[in-house]
């Protein structure tokens, strides 16, 4: 029998194709028992799938589809995952506006659970969209804290994020040669963590190498 964790596993460890088969066989356990649930929690693996093959509007569809299935349970807390994936998607094909309107939900969803965690990551993805909206320094204001809140709350997980979010803000900055240290003191931290970036992370860090590329860095 399929479980989220196998899923959940074979997805951070990069193996898209089997996170897929188990999350779909997952998803068709769940709709069997009438587990609202296990139907959220599958759809949302479907939907970071979608999101990791770049099949954004897929991904949009899917989470949006979880989120619908959440309200209907009545547990606010299953919004979170597919709230999350839902900015995360939209905030990739460029529509900001739209991405800033569900990540500031989120925020204020997750305060409203005491999920400070989520708060952090929350708060560090719409630091993008700002910038990539063209707000510097607000996208600095919500990067400096995204980092103090996850260090607040001692999120170990978190430190090789933030190292990409400070390589971003140096190169915005105009400090190239220290967006490359630590682009690659980034590269370090994932690979001693043994973790592969989620997409809108991943994808971050293309936009940032593929720059420092062009300058020969």
């Amino acid at each position: 029998m399929a479980t989220l964790e196998d899923a959940l596993h074979a997805f951070r460890s990069g193996a898209t194709g089997l996170a897929e088969e188990l999350a779909l066989e997952l998803l068709a356990q769940t709709r069997d028992e009438g587990n609202l649930e296990g139907q959220v929690e599958s759809l949302v693996m479907l939907s970071r799938v979608a999101l990791r093959r770049s099949d954004l509007a897929h991904a949009v569809e899917v989470a949006a589809a979880a989120r619908g299935l959440a309200r209907r349970a009545g547990e606010r807390r299953l919004e979170r995952m597919p709230i999350h994936i839902q900015a995360a998607a939209t905030r990739m094909r460029g529509a900001y506006a739209e991405a800033r309107t569900i990540y500031e939900e989120s925020i204020e969803l997750n305060v409203q659970l005491g999920e400070p965690r989520m708060v952090a990551i929350e708060h560090r993805n719409l630091a993008y969209v700002e910038l990539h909206d063209g707000h510097s320094e607000l996208a600095r204001e919500l990067f400096s804290k995204a980092a103090g809140e996850a260090r607040a709350l001692d999120y170990v997980a978190l430190e090789p994020f933030l190292l990409l979010d400070a390589a971003v803000i140096a190169f915005d900055a105009g400090d190239r040669a220290l967006a490359a240290r630590l682009a690659t003191a980034m590269h370090v931290a994932l690979a001693e963590a043994g973790v592969i970036p989620d997409p809108d992370d991943a994808a971050e860090a293309e936009l940032l190498e593929t720059r420092l590329s062009w300058m020969g860095l």
